[in-house]
């Protein structure tokens, strides 16, 4: 009987395909496996890195500041009273530490709301009174920094403990967190230049110690 349509022959030749095959060395392929991944985040890890550092600002935010530091470059916002800005020195709306004529200065990092911060307030008006009494009178500029604090809160701050030396605003951290973000109270002896010459966290309990150690540096 005749067929219409495909001819069809026995035992013709077949295309020849190759099975697939799959590596058995299970650390060939997971290395082959693994190698966008690691590509991938190598990358993600340069990305992340750079956007750090961009973040964290000056490297100085590693830790506090120690002696034989330089401290970072700041402005601080000059104080209300005339009479403080007088005691500084300074008669411009901002300063530098570098502007305040002196041989050593006293820098006190604060809390407006620190009860520590209270309680070393009375020491430190003693000893204010006491340099300005003294042959340090001129030498030695006391300044205290209001970490978060604005102006409406350190005039609540005078009303509250009567700080006989400057207080300055810090209201957004930002010289707190140049700082290495202290806890308070925090005091740093400084000389003209920013290097740091001391520094003592909490509070100062042996003002006589503490007096003689300034007359020491400020020689």
């Amino acid at each position: 009987m005749q067929t219409s349509g495909i001819r069809t022959t026995k035992n013709e030749p077949t295309t020849d395909i190759k099975p697939l095959t799959f590596s058995t060395d299970a650390d060939s392929f997971e290395e082959e496996t693994m190698k966008p991944f690691r590509i991938t985040l190598k990358t993600i890890l340069a990305i992340a890195f750079l956007f750090a550092a961009a973040a964290a600002g000056p490297a100085w935010c590693a830790g506090l500041p120690k002696k034989g530091d330089t401290l970072p470059a700041f402005e601080l916002k000059a104080p209300v009273a005339e009479k403080a800005r007088e005691y500084l020195g300074i008669s411009q709306a901002s300063f530098r530490l570098a502007d305040i004529s002196c041989r050593l200065l006293l820098l006190e990092v604060i809390g407006i709301y620190c009860p520590q911060c209270y309680r070393q307030a009375p020491l430190f008006n003693t000893l204010f009174n006491r340099i300005e009494k003294g042959k340090l009178k001129g030498q030695v500029k006391m300044l205290a920094l209001a970490a978060g604090g604005n102006e409406n809160e350190i005039k609540y701050l005078y009303e509250q403990v009567q700080y006989s030396f400057p207080v300055v605003p810090d209201p957004e951290f930002d010289v707190h967190k140049l700082l290495g973000e202290p806890r308070t109270p925090f005091t740093l002896l400084v000389d003209p230049k920013g290097k740091v010459l001391h520094t003592h966290m909490g509070i100062v309990e042996d003002l006589d110690a503490f007096l003689k150690l300034i007359n020491e540096l400020a020689r």
